[in-house]
This record gives C-alpha cells, structure tokens and sequence, in this order.
C-alpha cells in the first residue's frame, strides 16, 4: 500500500507585497532591510544589500525582459532570437496566456514531418565559473491535459540513460489545477499508458478495446523522505521498444508565487541536492512548476549559485560590481521568459546564499538539520523581509488559458474526484 500524498495549505493566498506608492524607503531607518545583518567579513558584496538595491535590480530586470518582447514583437521575424511563434496550434498548447518558450531557445519534439513540434519547455544551460563546464536543465510547464504523452516523449528523448523530474507545484492549489495527473499514483493503479486518446489515459489493461498505444510509464517504487519533504517515486518509461529509469520528485512545502517558510526552506536545500545525485550536472534536469518559470527559474538558480558558492567561487570574488543572483537572472531569462517570476522570489535567492555563505565561513552554528521539523534558526541568518515595514513590490497572478481537453480527476470507480483543498 502506498503512502498518503503529502498536502500543503493552499488555501490560504501567499501575500502579495508592494513598495509604499511614492516608491521610495528611508535608506537610514528600519523601512531598509539589510542582508549586512551581523559579521560580514569575507562575505562577497552582492551578499551584502539593501532591500532598495535588489528592488532596483528586479526591476531593471523586468524592463529588459519587457523590451525582448517587444523587440520579438516588432521584428514579425520567427528567426529573431526573441520571436513568439503565434500558431494557434502553438498557443493552444500553452498553459497560460503569456507565458512561452521563446521559438529559438525551446524544445522541439521528436514528430512526423508537418506535424506541430511545439512543448512549452525550454533547455536552461548555466556556465560553471571554475571548471567552464555546463549545467543543464529543461525548464517547463506543468503538463496539460491532452499533451501528456507530448511531455513524456519529451523526457524520453531529452534524457540521457536515466531521467530526473523535479515537481514544485501540486496539481491543484487552492481549488484551480496547476498541472495536470501525469503519472501513477500509487501501485494499486501501477502503470499509465500513453495513447492517441488522453482523454482517458489510465485504464485497465484487460480492457477489450485499447486505443493506439504510444508508451507507458510504471510505478516501481514509491517513498516519501521527510527531509527533503518530497514523494520520491522510481518510474519505468517506455517508449516503442525502448525505455528507461526515471527519478520523480514531489516537493511539497512551496505553494505558488510564494517562497519555502522555515523546516521547507532547509528541505529545498536536500531537494536540491537529492535530486542532483541521481544524475549528472550534463543530464538536463526537468524541473516544472504550473508555468515553469517562478518556482522552477527560483530552483534552477539556487542549484547553480549553490554549487558556485561551494566550489568557492564567491569567497574568491575580488570584483565588488559583480552580482551573481543578477547575472544568473538574466542569463535565464535570456533562455526562457519570466524565470523568477517576481521580487519575493529574487529576494529568497539572496537570503539562501547569504544564509549559506555564512555558515561555510563559520559564523553560523548548524541548527538541527538532521530533524526535518526543527524550526531552530540564528537570529543573524539575514531575511529581507523580517521588517514589516518593507513590502516586495507585487506582480498579478498569471491567467490561464481554456483547456479544452482537460477532464476531471477520476476516481477507479470512474466519478469524478473533488481536489481536498477545495
């Protein structure tokens, strides 16, 4: 029997924020948080800002994404680095309204001639400082009801012998679908089979008449480890004559366009790790969210700066201009539209890094990480948003598009499922 599927309360809407309306803090007082709390010797000076400072570079940020777009736009020019190809085909199979792979930087699927190729994802290369070596991920959305079978040939094909999948969203919070069942659950309902109909995509296998099979994907092993706080399930892929392992990783203690609280903060660090030891830095990881971009851009940017900070990059740093987080923001972005999606998001880059920068300089005790519930924390670990006074400045929830081939969960019995947060 499998275990319980972990929930988070997504009941509740994370906290929007915004700078006050004159748009303007008081560098000298309490309205400016810093992240120079406590002994900041050796500490790189990127790790050292005001609130105002990484406010400012978000926004510098948001404007060169914003004029990208608009370079796209009026280039009317698919072979210009920044076009949106507008195909209904193509904008169907989007999740949201505004949020695309750019269509020279996305993955195009192994298909027929003439058929469409497109899946919102996109290839995230980030260059290791010291070894010149390249990170590689695939940044996507959730899947989608009626392309399914698109994201597991997907990553069949963009893997190398063995697959890994990092899921940061649960498929419904707060009562909406954020992504679509796309694998087995449990092993009373063990193997999921990809058809020509993903109208019905679990089925029995005595059933008489089967629609053409194009794969499946089966449960092997199913576990839940509390530090990482993720359902970890060992998944066969097979596709045609072919297959191969594939590592699945549910995180459960990040709802959407928020940022890990307390014991979650530590358990996205052994994620980040976990995850990364069943494979190498040249295998691309899939991460998704529901859109692929906050919470996946958010992943994707600590395991890289994380693994930069540990190589010792950073502490070697002589070039107090130089801002990492920034870099590695844009160079994302640069790759797929809206990674990080907003203020919040940045700010917990920073504080994660300056947090463990401090600790390998040995200015903080290691807190009981061996326990995935302690909520023990130094009182110098730096956090942006400790003053009330300070707000991230907001940016409107992304609106999703009709999904024409979404069907309810369903139960074995065949009824409908009502998600438990609603």
């Amino acid at each position: 029997m499998a275990h319980p599927s972990i929930k988070i309360d997504t009941s509740v809407p994370s906290t929007k924020r915004g700078l006050p309306e004159n748009d303007s803090l008081d560098v000298g007082g309490q309205d400016n948080p810093k992240l120079e709390a406590g002994n900041t010797e050796h500490v790189p000076p990127f790790l050292c800002q005001s609130a105002m400072d990484i406010h400012e570079k978000f926004e510098d940020l948001e404007w060169l994404q914003h004029t990208r777009i608009n370079e796209g736009h009026l280039a009317n020019d698919l072979s210009h680095r920044w076009a949106l190809d507008h195909d209904p085909k193509v904008k169907e199979r989007n999740r949201y309204f505004n949020v695309q792979a750019w269509e020279n930087c996305r993955i195009h699927l192994q298909v027929a001639e003439g058929e469409c190729d497109f899946i919102n994802a996109s290839p995230i290369r980030l260059e290791d400082s010291v070894t010149q070596e390249w990170r590689r991920y695939i940044a996507t959305q959730g899947p989608k009801g009626g392309h399914i079978a698109d994201f597991w040939h997907m990553v069949f094909h963009e893997s190398q012998e063995v697959g890994v999948i990092v899921m940061l969203t649960q498929t419904f919070e707060a009562g909406r679908e954020k992504c679509a069942q796309y694998f087995p659950l449990d092993t009373e309902q063990a193997s999921m089979i990809l058809t020509t109909d993903e109208s019905d995509a679990f089925f029995n296998e005595s059933d008489e008449a089967e629609p053409e099979v194009l794969g499946r994907v089966t449960l092997l092993e199913s576990t839940f480890d509390a530090r990482s706080r993720s359902e970890i399930r060992k998944l066969e892929l097979a596709i045609g004559s072919e297959s191969k392992i594939v590592w699945h990783f549910l995180f459960a203690g990040w709802a959407d366009y928020s940022k890990p609280e307390g014991s979650d903060r530590q358990a996205l660090l052994d994620l980040i790790k976990l995850s990364a030891s069943k494979t190498h830095p040249d295998n691309p990881r899939i991460v998704h969210c529901s859109a692929g971009v906050g919470r996946t851009g958010t992943f994707i940017a600590l395991d890289h700066l994380l693994g930069e900070l540990e190589s010792g990059h950073f502490l070697d740093m002589a070039e107090t201009g130089t801002d990492p987080v920034y870099d590695t923001v844009n160079r994302m972005r640069e790759q797929r539209m809206m990674m990080v999606y907003n203020e919040q998001q940045m700010q917990f880059i920073y504080e994660v890094l300056r947090e463990q920068t401090d600790r390998k300089l040995g200015k903080l005790s290691n807190w009981n990480t061996d326990s995935p519930d302690s909520e023990e924390r130094s009182a110098k670990i730096p956090r942006l948003d400790d003053q009330a006074e300070y707000m991230p400045a907001a940016k409107p929830e992304l609106e999703t598009l009709p999904d024409q081939f979404h069907t309810p969960n369903r139960s074995r019995s065949g009824t409908p499922e009502v998600p438990d947060n609603e």
